[in-house]
């Protein structure tokens, strides 16, 4: 870090534009720091890097004296805010700067300063982030390349598909378009019944279908920014409870496992046998298995990967939606079919429910539940088993917030921010609802489990 004087230099609007060309002509080869005469304020500017992901710092040589011996810190340098944040004033960082100066000439220690800053400035980014538009929250970012994004929008995360991503943008420019430019967070429920009555004349299933994804957008902002406390209650759904509205597919399936339907389905799932255990049968089985003894979306299920699986803890990770990661108890039924599995797969797999090909993760039961209905007479749905764990759930009166985490969905509320199950009694919630399924089967499927590989 040369200290020399074509490196000293005044900041201002002018002179920034002037060491952004610098920049951007590839003048730096190194690390380098631009050092504001005057106070203690520098450009750290990265090589190969553009003036936008340069960061200013605070530097300074500081000679502290104790009562015993004096101590020379070697340079400083404290990041207190990004040089692509145009709403802060040179002359804000520089008295942000020069204070962190002071209070380190006052004795305190510069690495727990630089700590306490580095948090102070993740809070404040996290915070900057979650006040993006509607429409920078579903696309991403805008960088300076026209028409690029960076990846982190609802759409980058989520990984829609293509049908899906043109359906959003389909419905956000034709329904949603007086919305997109607003902050999400702050979308109020009037905003949305005002745009809802407005457009209600232009069809009610494309409009349910826009107001859908308004709501999943919210939810998964709701998970990404949970720290941020500005995603507390989503708007799409106040605005319909108040206009007497339901927004969701009126042909919403309601069916679920009857107490007389666990043997015949579970004897017809471990039928699904294969010689290999990438084939869509042997896939299926344990998919449909984990599915009902855990509640978890098939999403979840068939993405689970094999690193983050804890037997010591008897655990499991899952990305819910939202792209949140979530850690979830095995029970006894669960752990049975994540054991035989790992027993048995090859070692080059990241996936417990590895693809046909080798390559990536298993994708749907529709084959096995097929195989499955017409051995057994019992026709369900992947949700169907999720609706199934949840209802037993609620039969054996385990307590709504366990459901709730177990099954991973957001709440709201106070509560959801304050109130976090512990591990345990999670695992002994998910256990008693798999017990009850496994009696009602009357047949010891542990012991069924461990023999049908």
């Amino acid at each position: 870090m040369g200290r020399s004087s074509e490196n000293r230099i005044k900041f201002s609007k002018p002179t920034l534009t002037a060491i952004e060309r610098r920049i951007n002509s590839g003048e730096f080869t190194k690390e380098s720091y631009l050092y504001d005469n005057g106070s203690h304020l520098a450009i750290r500017v990265r090589p190969n890097q553009s003036y936008s992901d340069s960061a200013f710092c605070v530097y300074e040589r500081i000679r502290i004296r104790g009562q015993q011996k004096s101590k020379l810190y070697k340079r400083q340098i404290m990041k207190v805010g990004e040089a692509r944040n145009a709403e802060v004033p040179i002359s804000e960082l520089r008295q942000k700067a020069d204070s962190l100066f002071l209070e380190i000439q006052e004795g305190r220690d510069p690495q727990l300063l630089a700590q306490q800053l580095a948090a102070e400035q993740d809070n404040e980014q996290q915070l900057f982030s979650a006040k993006r538009s509607f429409r920078d929250m579903i696309f991403g970012s805008p960088t300076d390349q026209e028409g690029e994004y960076l990846p982190d929008g609802f759409v980058a995360e989520r990984r829609p598909g293509d049908r899906y991503l043109i359906d959003i943008k389909n419905k956000c420019e034709a329904l949603l378009v007086d919305l997109l430019d607003e902050p999400l967070y702050s979308i109020s429920a009037e905003q949305v019944k005002a745009v809802y009555l407005q457009q209600v004349g232009k069809g009610e299933t494309q409009l349910h279908n826009a107001m859908r994804i308004l709501r999943s957008v919210w939810n998964w902002a709701q998970a990404k920014y949970d720290e941020s406390d500005l995603f507390l209650r989503n708007p799409v759904s106040r605005a319909m409870k108040q206009l007497g509205v339901n927004i969701n597919r009126s042909n919403r399936r309601t069916e679920r496992l009857d107490d007389g339907d666990f043997k015949p389905y579970l004897k017809a799932v471990l039928g699904l046998r294969e010689h290999d255990h990438t084939s869509a049968f042997r896939n299926g089985r344990d998919a449909l298995l984990f599915m009902l003894f855990s509640g978890v979306r098939l999403t979840g299920t068939v993405t689970i990967r094999i690193a983050g699986i804890d037997l010591n803890r008897h655990t499991f990770k899952i990305i819910q939606k939202g792209g949140k990661q979530v850690e979830l108890p095995l029970n006894t039924a669960t752990e049975t079919i994540v054991r035989n599995r790992l027993a048995n797969l090859p070692e080059q797999t990241e996936y417990l429910f590895p693809g046909i090909t080798g390559s990536g993760h298993y994708r749907d039961t529709k084959d096995a539940r097929k195989i499955v209905k017409n051995a057994s007479g019992v026709s369900v749905t992947n949700h169907d088993l999720r609706r199934t764990y949840k209802s037993i759930g609620a039969e054996l009166e385990i307590s709504p917030i366990l459901i709730d985490e177990l099954l991973s969905h957001a709440r709201e509320g106070v509560d959801a921010h304050y109130i976090h199950p512990s591990m345990t009694k999670l695992r002994e919630a998910s256990q008693r609802i798999a017990d009850y399924m496994i009696k009602k089967s009357g047949f010891d499927l542990t012991a069924a489990l461990k023999g049908t590989w």
